[in-house]
């Protein structure tokens, strides 16, 4: 059963906390506004006043990004129907700007290519001296176009103004506890299905919150570089690349069901891993998971068992056999559990499967028929990495 999600709200949008920055940044831009009135017109200490309302307003900026990149990150608040959103705003922002523009050219060439006799029917109107067009106006395009190819240009993926401390109240990372999502559906399916494969997730030793943890070798490096880069652009990770590194590790053989030490017991390997952030609101995902330590299939699985949840899965423990289909090892599960999780793909998505003895004693693993193959790539095909499609045959 299900536990507890309170901290989850049952609507996707996300309702701004109350914030200093407004107010901050607003008489902020009148300082620096009356400060470069004042310095302008030769006032005594107008430069300071327009000194200091433009660091008050750069500091309101950064502040306020802070914030809001928390929310999207740390927080979980940015989800699909909120980014929709913002996605909308800044599609109208750069309308509004267009008609903006547009306007003014309009009356520019109605008033140059007709002038009416309100202007003296002549342009520029008399009295008015016209500017060199290879002077300032040249410069301010200039600037203008560089400024865009910076901005175009610059990979902002790595611009962590979350981490910025300006002030020392500025403090750049929430405490686990207190990020409570509602969380991206996506991040939920990846990281949930996750956990039937090799992710691992752990509470941490306050038990504030819940970590989950990739590990993986070298062989399977650029599968682990892809879910990173999933996981870090919605924010639940850093944005730092692992890196690869060699660990000695213990050798076994199986034997009658039974684990032995193998000859050589001891084999240097090259692994790379990472984790995620801690968050309190992932609890409720390790809780049910774990029993005494002992993962376990909860019976809420089916409803994140997405078709990218799938792929991410059968990337994971998924093995392309020839002449019989596709096998998912699912050797930590019990019977009961793994007849759960064949019964749940028939249904879901409507693949033939069955289940067979697995290498060790009392384990199952789960076959998907190689006539249901095909139904499976149409599902799953669009998440998968291309080094991984051997997994299906292809």
């Amino acid at each position: 059963m299900m536990t507890n999600r309170n901290q989850f709200q049952a609507f996707p949008f996300h309702l701004v906390d109350p914030s200093p920055w407004p107010l901050l940044t607003s008489f902020a831009l009148l300082t620096m506004a009356l400060g470069a009135v004042m310095s302008f017109h030769g006032f005594t200490n107008g430069g300071y006043l327009l000194s200091l309302g433009f660091i008050l307003t750069l500091s309101g900026m950064i502040l306020w990004f802070r914030d809001v990149i928390i929310e999207g990150t740390y927080m979980g608040n940015h989800t699909s129907q909120v980014q929709k959103g913002l996605t909308i705003g800044v599609a109208l922002f750069i309308v509004s700007e267009i008609f903006a523009f547009l306007s003014i050219f309009w009356a520019f060439f109605h008033s140059s290519l007709a002038p009416t006799i309100e202007i003296g029917s002549s342009w520029p109107p008399f009295g008015i001296e016209a500017l060199d067009p290879f002077a300032i106006p040249l410069l301010n395009t200039i600037l203008l176009l560089s400024s865009g190819k910076i901005c175009l240009t610059w990979d902002l993926d790595y611009i962590h103004l979350a981490s910025i401390t300006l002030l020392p109240f500025n403090l750049p990372r929430t405490p686990s506890i207190k990020r409570i999502g509602p969380h991206n559906f996506d991040i939920l399916s990846i990281l949930i299905c996750s956990l039937l494969g090799d992710g691992h997730a752990s509470k941490d030793p306050r038990g504030n919150g819940t970590v989950f943890r990739f590990y993986y070798g070298t062989v399977n490096m650029e599968y682990a570089l892809y879910l990173h880069k999933i996981i870090s652009k919605l924010g639940y990770c850093s944005l730092s690349i692992p890196e690869a590194r060699t660990r000695t590790i213990k050798n076994y053989n199986y034997s009658d069901g039974n684990i032995i030490p193998a000859p050589s017991d001891k084999t240097t390997r090259g692994i790379i891993r990472f984790n995620t952030y801690t968050y309190s609101s992932f609890n409720w995902i390790h809780d049910s998971f774990y029993l005494n330590n002992i993962k376990r299939v909860p019976e809420f699985i089916g409803d994140y068992l997405t078709p990218q949840g799938l792929a991410h899965w059968i990337m994971d423990d998924g093995n392309y056999i020839r002449d019989r289909g596709l096998r998912i090892s699912t050797h930590s599960f019990t019977y009961k559990e793994v007849s759960f999780l064949s019964e749940l793909l028939t249904n879901k998505y409507g693949l033939k499967t069955s289940l067979h003895s697995g290498k060790i004693e009392n384990t199952h693993v789960i076959y998907i028929s190689k006539k249901s193959l095909p139904d499976l790539i149409e599902i799953v095909r669009p998440f998968m990495l291309n080094s991984m499609l051997y997994k299906l045959g292809l």
